[in-house]
């Protein structure tokens, strides 16, 4: 999924375009472009074709692009090529022409190798090749040749692939004519006969499968022989014959990629169909999807049951990546906000009617569910409604009439992302605040929570204990959590108590205006900096401390807080008036006693402070160290690459560590500068460039650091020696901009948990193996910004995340 360009449209007929489907970098301008769509109140979700823009006043290729995906919709209406068909073709001028299909999350074959980092499995290719092939051979059998092959064309499910692009070379360029270097065709998928004009035949199509195998088996176009897999060798490279004739035909590639395989079927995949359209809210829930409303689960486009491709999709054909891009992608498109939903009686018109008032839903006594609700669901051959999820109102309010008949939205979607929501490991679930008082929940929500299982799957992310809202901005620190008893939140209107244990609301200092990080200090205080410097109690909000030395327009104005420990605090104060050409002070202060323990001389621009076992380091340009105790100064030097705005840290003994661009670099703070150690980054920025490194943390001897390419490090401190490693090809990392996620650790060191703009992720510090991941929608009041940057504070057991106005305490365990 990638964000709109200027050039793409909005909306289409009926639909509001949420994101563009991108098959990836490497391929050939597209003839047409892919969209995620859906209509207003989210009741229908879809997948839109419609011609480029270079294409989009030729009537020429507008009336080929119609005919084409006319004959696809003829061709699906047989129910084994369902797949194939789109459910609503437009002519209506002066919008461009487009199709319309059922959605499902799925990736692009280019996205799917991104996803993996490279070739697939031999097994992953068996079940694509053997499923594509059936596909053919239905199509073969009825006359026709698909005539659209290629890597772009090949969308991967979890069920299966499916194949679009019905037709792309007839729209391209008509017989007759060369087709070399036309747009949306792939040299290497374009068979011979074709590119120099011939008609399209059935053997083409096995010729462009044949390339398509190759593509995603060496993950390069045009390989060459040696480069494919010893495995299927003998089964691609005939489908590659310049000669048609010495071309296998689909039913014999089928045979080829299936023979000798053999892979139990559990009992779920050849159980008879039961149960509604799965949801992208509740998929798994009643069993593995099926494509189709004929034939068991697992059927392919063809075989109306299990069959030989049946055989290989079978669970666990997926690689992992691909299984969690696919869920962040049901959670992004149910993230998308679209026009105000539609009244209840109309967007339950479209699926069928609402749950009884007795089904069970979560947080009430299980009831006898409704008799009726398996059979519902979208009519055979129609896109499924997928759930509509609008933010929640902040203060809840009396319930109307309407909404008092029925469960709150709240109770439902804490279900279901509790239990059917993450069912694969790594799932994207979601969750969302609303109030009592919300919109009624929709048919899709009801029937998700209906089928929710209340036991947290493996992989699935935690439900939130609770989740608070807070009036003003989202805050631009992390969250504070004080003794394990109180969360506390900064923006830019308050600071904010919250009773880590219920989620309300302990007190509110509106006083002060909070502008930087939260700290602990002492015992039972919070440091604010802000319009001078003030200590909060943790318990009670008041303020205990707040010197007018220290504020604005005092002797020795505050200018940034450099360290805190224990009851002492260290700061760079100006001097008014000295004239003095180091116009700045370091001052060390006994908050108990009120009073300084020492101050000196600080150039201008020093800003920043880490603490060592008996010395303050505060950078500015250079590093200047001080001794923590008396205040004289050690040393002045400067550190090969680390300059102003890069990310520092130390290990709290010897070692200052450094994020300097795409490498992670370790100094000896008593050596003159060098670096004792340095690692690069594993993930990519785009365009094949290594992405820069986030702020490091250390815990004990290990720093952990994330870089852009959403590769997770751990490293020691002494050394750099890499504990581990791991890269995520997250699919909605390219909603998360061009910034770095953030990084923290829990104090047992056990959980290490990363925050970017889209969700929160949490990973075995041990290992670096996946958890979970959460993404939520926040609260009506931050509608439309759903990339607002998420921020996290960790304590034993709980993580803490504030999502725009919406705070949310996460269990780890």
């Amino acid at each position: 999924m990638e964000p709109l360009s200027e050039d793409d449209p909005r909306r289409l007929g009926p639909y509001h375009i949420i994101a563009r489907l991108a098959p990836g970098e490497e391929d050939p301008t597209a003839a047409a472009r892919l969209f995620l769509a859906r209509s207003a109140g989210g009741v229908r979700t879809v997948l839109i074709s419609t011609p480029s823009a270079e294409f989009a006043d030729d009537p020429a290729y507008r009336g080929r692009f119609l005919a084409e995906a006319e004959s696809a919709r003829r061709l699906g209406g047989a129910s084994p090529l369902a797949r194939l068909a789109p459910v609503e073709i437009s002519d209506r001028a002066p919008e461009p022409p487009w199709t319309a299909f059922p959605y499902r999350p799925m990736l692009p074959l280019p996205g799917v190798l991104q996803m993996c980092g490279g070739p697939l499995p031999v097994r992953t290719l068996r079940a694509l090749g053997a499923a594509l092939a059936e596909t053919l051979a239905e199509i073969h059998r009825a006359g026709l040749t698909h005539a659209g092959i290629a890597p772009e064309n090949v969308f991967v499910a979890s069920d299966g692939p499916w194949l679009g692009g019905f037709g792309a070379v007839r729209a391209a360029g008509p017989d007759g004519q060369s087709r070399v270097g036309l747009s949306g065709l792939a040299a290497d998928a374009l068979p011979p006969e074709q590119a120099a004009g011939g008609r399209p035949r059935p053997l083409g199509d096995i010729y462009a499968l044949g390339a398509v195998l190759a593509y995603a088996s060496t993950g390069r176009r045009l390989p060459g022989a040696g480069g494919l897999p010893e495995e299927l060798r003998s089964v691609v490279l005939p489908c590659l014959a310049s000669d048609p004739a010495e071309r296998p035909t689909a039913a014999a590639l089928v045979d080829g990629l299936t023979r000798g395989v053999r892979f139990p079927l559990s009992a779920s995949l050849t159980a008879a169909p039961s149960g509604p359209t799965p949801t992208v809210l509740d998929s798994g829930s009643a069993g593995p999807p099926s494509a189709m409303p004929v034939g068991g689960p697992g059927s392919t486009t063809v075989d109306g049951g299990v069959g030989g491709a049946a055989a290989l999709l079978s669970p666990g054909w997926l690689p992992a990546p691909v299984v969690v891009a696919l869920a962040e992608q049901s959670a992004a498109t149910l993230a998308a906000e679209v026009e105000p939903e539609v009244e209840p009686t109309e967007a339950e018109s479209a699926v069928g009617a609402p749950l009884k008032e007795g089904a069970s839903i979560p947080g009430e006594a299980p009831g006898a569910p409704d008799p009726d609700a398996a059979g519902r669901g979208d009519p055979p051959g129609a896109p499924h409604a997928p759930t509509h999820l609008p933010g929640g109102a902040g203060v809840a309010g009396r319930p109307t009439r309407q909404g008092a008949a029925r469960p709150s939205r709240r109770a439902l979607l804490v279900g279901a992302a509790s239990g059917s929501a993450g069912l694969v490991l790594g799932g994207g679930a979601m969750w969302m605040a609303t109030a009592e008082d919300d919109a009624p929940p929709t048919p899709a929500e009801r029937l998700a929570a209906a089928n929710h299982s209340r036991r947290r799957l493996a992989g699935a992310p935690p439900t939130p204990l609770w989740c608070h809202d807070i009036a003003g901005g989202p805050p631009t620190h992390p969250p504070l959590i004080w003794s394990d008893k109180v969360a506390v939140v900064a923006n830019d209107v308050a600071v904010t108590g919250i009773d880590l244990r219920t989620g309300k609301r302990l007190w509110t200092q509106d006083d002060v205006r909070p502008r930087g990080r939260l700290l602990p200090i002492g015992k039972d205080s919070i440091l604010v900096p802000g319009d001078g410097l003030a200590a909060l109690s943790a318990e009670t909000g008041d303020i205990q401390w707040w010197p007018k030395s220290f504020r604005p327009g005092g002797r020795t104005p505050y200018a940034a807080l450099l360290a805190a420990e224990g009851g002492t605090l260290w700061l760079a104060a100006g001097r008014r008036g000295s004239g003095a050409a180091d116009d700045g002070l370091v001052i060390a202060y006994d908050l108990a006693g009120r009073e300084e323990r020492w101050r000196g001389p600080l150039p201008g621009g020093f800003d920043e402070g880490y603490l060592t076992k008996d010395t303050l380091v505060v950078r500015g340009e250079m590093f200047l160290a001080f001794d923590r105790e008396r205040g004289t100064r050690r040393w002045r030097r400067s550190y090969e690459g680390v300059t102003a705005g890069r990310a520092v840290t130390t290990d709290g003994r010897d070692t200052l560590i450094a994020a300097v661009t795409n490498t992670l670099r370790g100094y000896g703070l008593a050596d003159g500068g060098g670096s004792a150690w340095s690692v690069q980054a594993k993930g990519e920025a785009g365009s094949g460039h290594t992405a820069d490194f986030g702020a490091p943390v250390v815990h004990g001897d290990v720093v952990y650091a994330t870089d852009g390419g959403y590769a997770v490090h751990a490293l020691s401190t002494a050394t750099g020696e890499v504990r581990w490693q791991r890269t995520y090809a997250f699919a909605m990392k390219t909603l998360s901009g061009a910034r770095t996620p953030d990084t923290a650790v829990d104090p047992s060191g056990r959980t290490v948990l990363t925050a970017n703009d889209v969700e929160v992720d949490a990973f075995d510090a041990e290992d670096g193996a996946l958890r979970w991941r959460f993404t939520d929608l926040g609260t009506a009041a931050d509608r439309g910004s759903v990339a607002a940057r998420r921020r996290v504070a960790v304590t034993d057991g709980l993580a803490v995340v504030t999502s725009g106005r919406s705070v949310y305490a996460l269990p780890l365990s």
